[in-house]
């Protein structure tokens, strides 16, 4: 087996990602906070259209406050973009390491990501723009079997020249079903796993 690519997720793989600054927004926002609690808080919304692209930020934020029956703002839509970029960590060292090592032995590195758009940007500097694969432009979702089909085409690779990381077991699954090595994503060991397949 000759790996030439390791695609990795971004969120919670390249840096950790969470949804609780925009929960926190929309709870002080809400006329009912345990209401809101109640019904599971930002986590009951469907990001899946604006993950596929198929709403524009304002449309998402539209939507957003629709199902939370909160008023939209121009200066919420602000808050928003801002609480989801607050919710991007720093990149972990480990996974900077793995990517540095790889880099080193010569094998190219991607990135493949469920991404909301407004975070396009987030870890742009760790790979070539053009391997740099996310849901709103390619129109489908991990861990749907045509989009690992996309990256193989676009990448102009076979199944057994790519290995493919992530930290939820499902979209690792999905990407092995199609033959594409598969690594599921934890930081104390991501150098020791890439490493084998060298």
């Amino acid at each position: 087996m000759k790996v030439k690519f390791f695609v990795f997720d971004v969120g919670n793989v390249c840096y950790p990602y969470s949804l609780k600054p925009l929960n926190d927004l929309f709870r002080k926002c809400s006329t009912y906070p345990e209401d809101f609690d109640s019904q599971g808080g930002i986590k009951a919304f469907d990001f899946k259209p604006y993950m596929l692209g198929e709403q524009t930020f304002t449309q998402f934020c539209k939507a957003l406050c629709k199902h939370f029956d909160i008023a939209y703002t121009l200066s919420l839509k602000k808050n928003i973009e801002v609480a989801l970029c607050d919710g991007v960590g720093t990149f972990y060292s480990e996974t900077l390491a793995a990517m540095r090592f790889l880099r080193a032995q010569g094998k190219q590195l991607c990135l493949l990501s469920n991404a909301l758009p407004c975070l396009a940007g987030s870890a742009s500097e760790l790979v070539y723009k053009k391997r740099a694969f996310v849901s709103y432009r390619l129109h489908l979702l991990k861990p749907d079997v045509r989009i690992y089909q996309k990256v193989l085409e676009q990448l102009k690779a076979t199944p057994d020249e790519v290995v493919f990381i992530d930290d939820k077991p499902a979209n690792v699954e999905a990407a092995q079903s199609l033959g594409i090595s598969g690594i599921v994503f934890q930081k104390e060991t991501i150098l020791d796993e890439v490493k084998k397949f060298i």
